[in-house]
């Protein structure tokens, strides 16, 4: 074609330059679109090219396409790349862009179940055991004090308390294709380990992989290791960023969102300004730090909060809220929401208590805070599916539907059930004492099978014992009510000589063999068949008893009893004088 004269190549150029440009451009676009696979995309891109042709001057084009074939032939296969190009590079935009234009919910999947932060039992195998096996969409990890992970000579702080890995190192160690040793970097995590053989931990990972093949009805040995929510508490902008930049850095890609501690009720969030009173206390305080996380981090990782209802008026009555605390203009939820939202979070978590309702005066959740807290958060952002996730009052299985139905939230959020319960997301049908006593053994056991292959980080409970004692608390929480029947397991699992994964395997055994002997009317006769002692009614029971045989005392009245109490103290100690 190449060796044409130059009667034939001037007949060419005036044949090509006779037909209108729209036909040459069809006719190049055309070209394109049969090499696409899927013809809905390719009909995109080649809108998308139609578009960058026609910012041109399509008659100069068109001369300009002309000249280039009548000097050089090839050069229309050029063009036609060049068209391939830049279709696929469209598409690949258009690819990104619809990335970017979901939201945060969207981008992580639309979470239905959630695993709370839970200092010290918010570890890798609990979350990787719920998440695998028992339903759990998203996790968060435990609670890391920003300052104490963030500041300099604290290795050895992060080292014990961040369990967020690469997803292909955890699952090569847990199929055994990577070093069983890869995940385990404090001594603390050894000692767990000790006495246990190589068989022991082979068996342990057999069986593991076993429960998933049941559990996805395959044989497959693949399996997700999700990302996860890291939850922080700070009170300073600055530090808080600091940290969070370094979480996301350890964390290989497997953090989707920083998450700031404003729930936690406890005494020592209060020494340590953050929690519940940063929030209720010095709430601007609170949304810097959350402007200053959002400023400062990706736009793709998630800024979130964990929040509890405001304290009442009822509240501030009762004197709860201290000589510090202004109640001249109280906070509403509404209020609290719309600050959130300003702040630039993608996400609130609301526990549905105050912050005074807690352990020994914890109250029914207030499912209707919540719903109020959805329906402001979605109409003040312009947002109808703004993500809402639901915390506190999930007992059984069906109180999860039940809270979705009253609050209208987007996920449910579970904690101290699911301590007890780890598959409190998925239904399950118990008919009998048997089949309780089974259910809660299986959960000890696999748990304590993940510990072995992925001994817990020891965070603060002990650098020489602190990985077991993750484990034990869980244990303690899984097993409360028959431990609460075998008081000397209970005492023994507690000792401190009872330190390691291999004798809670023999502490295991012993416990089951006292119940195996028993049948179904026996085990319904013993006190571990009665909901009220599970590990979740703990302080629930007693509170509801304790409410109906006391009568409620005001003020003034706690005043003139605290004086006496006082007075009764200093005439005790001029006696002893």
């Amino acid at each position: 074609a190449t060796a044409r004269t130059q009667d034939e190549e001037m007949t060419a150029a005036v044949a090509l330059t006779s037909i209108p440009y729209p036909v040459i451009l069809f006719l190049t676009i055309w070209s394109c679109v049969i090499t696409r696979a899927v013809a809905d995309r390719a009909m995109n891109n080649m809108h998308q090219s139609m578009k960058h042709v026609a910012t041109r001057s399509g008659r100069a084009w068109h001369r300009e396409t002309c000249f280039c074939i009548h000097k050089n032939p090839s050069i229309l296969n050029k063009r036609i790349l060049n068209f391939k190009s830049f279709a696929s590079t469209a598409e690949n935009n258009n690819d990104t862009n619809t990335q970017q234009t979901k939201t945060f919910y969207q981008r992580i999947n639309q979470p239905r179940h959630i695993l709370a932060p839970m200092v010290a039992q918010s570890d890798l195998p609990f979350r990787l055991m719920c998440e695998q096996l028992y339903n759990v969409g998203l996790s968060y990890t435990q609670m890391i004090h920003a300052h104490n992970f963030a500041e300099r000579g604290g290795d050895t702080f992060r080292r014990n308390h961040l369990d967020v890995y690469d997803e292909s190192l955890v699952r090569n160690v847990l199929l055994g294709s990577a070093d069983s040793n890869a995940l385990i970097f404090t001594q603390s995590q050894r000692n767990a380990l000790e006495g246990l053989s190589e068989s022991d931990i082979e068996a342990s990972r057999q069986r593991i992989i076993s429960a998933l093949q049941t559990k996805n009805n395959s044989l497959e040995t693949t399996f997700e290791v999700k990302p996860c929510v890291v939850q922080i508490a700070a009170h300073d902008p600055d530090m808080a960023a600091k940290a969070a930049e370094m979480i996301l850095e350890r964390s290989n890609g497997q953090c989707l969102a920083i998450d700031l501690n404003l729930g936690c009720p406890q005494a020592i969030a209060r020494k340590g300004r953050y929690g519940s009173f940063l929030h209720d206390e010095t709430p601007q305080a609170a949304y810097d730090v959350l402007t200053k996380l959002r400023n400062t981090l990706p736009k793709e990782v998630g800024v979130t909060a964990k929040i509890r209802l405001p304290p009442t008026q009822a509240d501030a009555q009762e004197g709860k809220l201290g000589h510090e605390f202004r109640f001249d203009n109280p906070v509403t939820i509404e209020e609290r929401v719309r600050r959130l939202i300003d702040s630039g979070v993608d996400l609130i978590t609301i526990h549905g208590r105050t912050r005074f309702e807690n352990k020994v005066t914890v109250g029914p959740v207030n499912w209707d805070g919540v719903r109020l807290a959805a329906a402001t958060a979605r109409e003040y952002s312009g947002d109808v599916n703004f993500p809402i996730f639901a915390n506190g009052g999930i007992e059984y299985f069906s109180d999860v539907q039940k809270c979705f139905d009253e609050t209208l939230c987007s996920g449910v959020m579970s904690s101290e059930s699911l301590l007890e319960n780890p598959g409190i997301f998925d239904e399950q049908k118990i008919v009998s004492g048997r089949d309780t006593l089974e259910r809660q053994l299986q959960y000890a056991d696999t748990y304590l099978d993940y510990c072995t292959i992925f001994p817990p980080l020891p965070g603060s409970l002990g650098i020489k014992g602190g990985s077991y004692n993750v484990a034990k608390s869980h244990l303690f929480k899984i097993l409360h009510r028959y431990l609460e029947e075998q008081p000397d397991l209970r005492t023994w699992l507690g000792n401190q000589e009872c330190c390691t994964i291999l004798q809670a395997r023999a502490l295991m055994c012993d416990l089951r063999s006292r119940y195996s002997t028993l049948d179904e009317e026996q085990l319904k006769m013993k006190t571990s068949w009665k909901d009220d002692n599970s590990w979740y009614r703990r302080h629930r029971q007693s509170n509801a008893s304790a409410a109906e045989n006391t009568e409620p005392v005001s003020l003034e009245e706690r005043k003139k009893l605290a004086k006496l109490r006082i007075q009764a103290l200093r005439e005790q100690r001029l006696s002893r004088a």
